[in-house]
């Protein structure tokens, strides 16, 4: 038995019979993992570190943006363009990069969960972009052509991993469409919620024509915006959804996405501005809305998780990206990041089907590669492949059996879970004392008593 031990100022009892009432405890979380843009795949530390991620850690996919930005090579202008479907020698294509990054992640037993995007520039119709790198989000300037790269990039992914492979992976159309917007000078989608429902019909509709059982999803939006809309658009217009995907951050309390609390962005001011001020606009955005952490409750995203597996109409639910903060802070490094990871991932299970913490390195270049070896980013490990507290919070939890006891203590910061390993009799007890930033949190005292065990068994106590 391990027992992971915390103090608290007063005692409490959590009594627990081993042969007490258990369910089963799927590893949800570990079904994917985040990253940076396609591109960094090709780099040889990125590819050591997310081994080192799935041997250690369990994570069967990985997902990332920019698949089809311009860096991957992916299609280009052949000559002058004609209206309707590509005729032969209209576009380059070229899978050479992406094949790269495929191969490698079957060659050491992960799969990709394949976000389709950003728009190719010689399919796009505006000069809306994202980021570091210029991933381009402006809708395309012909819906029928993006169907067709679609069913080209699949069909030749068929083609070269075979159909039974093919159809484990996932697909999912775009990223965070809702933030940005029409006329913005950036942000993640240059166009309107319906602009991007049409994007996903013709995307899904062409992997449907490749095979029908190859699985589509989306609205793929922050904070669990349009999940209703596109349900009722795909209902409406006979467009497949196999999964429902969405992302969480507590940031959306933080900034006022969420329940109309918080400070709000000025959208329109945004859509004025060039991507340079835009950047300057956000960075002091978040340095203002710090004061709001305190009104982040403990457990926040399992309550948004609640709310989305409402929405989703029994559809599978994903969450393709999630982490304890969505701006640097040095706090998601340490201590309060990886009890956010322990306390999230027990609380949200049996809401969620699948969850992909963002992300596994700070190999991550969305505002340029970052060089201080510490800096609050995103990753489990960071540069130089040095695990960060959230690192070992996922190797707990990786540890952990396949029955969860229905018995469970949560008072004040502190909850108690007892996960079982059938296959070996361990009884893992995991104490978590978590509380938001910018609250307060105390060292806690936990008396814990574990019966019905046999007599020649023994304990092991573990802190992190």
């Amino acid at each position: 038995m391990y027992l992971y031990q915390l103090w608290r100022n007063r005692h409490e009892n959590y009594v627990l019979d081993s042969n007490s009432a258990v369910v089963p405890f799927n590893h949800y979380w570990e079904l994917c993992v985040g990253s940076c843009h396609g591109h960094t795949a090709l780099r040889e530390d990125y590819r050591i570190q997310l081994e080192k991620c799935h041997k250690e850690l369990g994570f069967k996919y990985v997902r990332f943006h920019g698949l089809f930005d311009d860096d991957m090579s992916v299609l280009s202008k052949a000559g002058g363009l004609m209206s309707g479907t590509p005729k032969d020698g209209e576009y380059i294509l070229s899978f050479t990069n992406t094949d790269s990054v495929f191969d490698f992640l079957l060659s050491i037993g992960m799969k990709p969960f394949v976000e389709l995007g950003f728009m190719p520039e010689a399919l796009t119709s505006g000069e809306c972009s994202i980021f570091h790198y210029k991933g381009l989000t402006s809708p395309p300037d012909d819906y029928s052509k993006w169907g067709w790269f679609i069913e080209q990039f699949v069909t030749h992914c068929v083609s070269r991993y075979g159909l039974g492979e093919v159809r484990q992976w996932f697909f999912e159309v775009w990223n965070e469409p809702n933030l940005g917007g029409q006329g913005a000078a950036s942000g993640f989608w240059g166009g309107s919620m319906e602009e991007c429902f049409k994007l996903y019909k013709a995307a899904a509709d062409s992997l449907k024509k490749v095979d029908k059982r190859l699985r589509v999803g989306g609205p793929a939006t922050s904070d669990g915006e349009w999940i209703t809309e596109l349900i009722k658009f795909c209902k409406d217009t006979n467009t497949p959804l196999d999964f429902v995907s969405t992302h969480n951050y507590p940031m959306g309390y933080v900034v006022g996405i969420r329940h109309g609390k918080g400070m709000k962005l000025d959208t329109e001011k945004l859509r004025t501005m060039s991507p340079k001020e835009q950047g300057s606009y956000f960075a002091d955005f978040i340095e203002q809305s710090k004061g709001n952490w305190k009104m982040v409750p403990r457990g926040a995203l399992t309550e948004f998780a609640k709310e989305a597996r409402d929405e989703s109409q029994g559809i599978p639910l994903y969450y393709t990206e999630w982490n304890s903060s969505s701006a640097d802070l040095l706090d998601a490094d340490g201590p309060y990041g990886a009890s956010f990871v322990l306390k999230t991932v027990m609380d949200t299970h049996g809401i969620v089907d699948g969850y992909s913490y963002w992300t596994f390195t700070d190999i991550f270049e969305e505002g340029g590669m970052p060089h201080i070896p510490f800096h609050g980013g995103f990753g489990l490990l960071n540069l130089q492949g040095i695990p960060k507290a959230t690192y070992r919070a996922f190797e707990i939890l990786h540890k952990l059996g396949s029955e969860l006891y229905e018995k469970r203590f949560s008072e004040g910061t502190v909850d108690i879970y007892a996960v079982r390993k059938p296959e070996s009799g361990c009884v893992h007890i995991l104490v978590v004392n978590h509380q938001s930033l910018q609250q307060k949190i105390y060292s806690e005292e936990v008396c814990i008593s574990l019966n019905g065990i046999p007599g020649f068994c023994r304990s092991r106590t573990g802190t992190h």
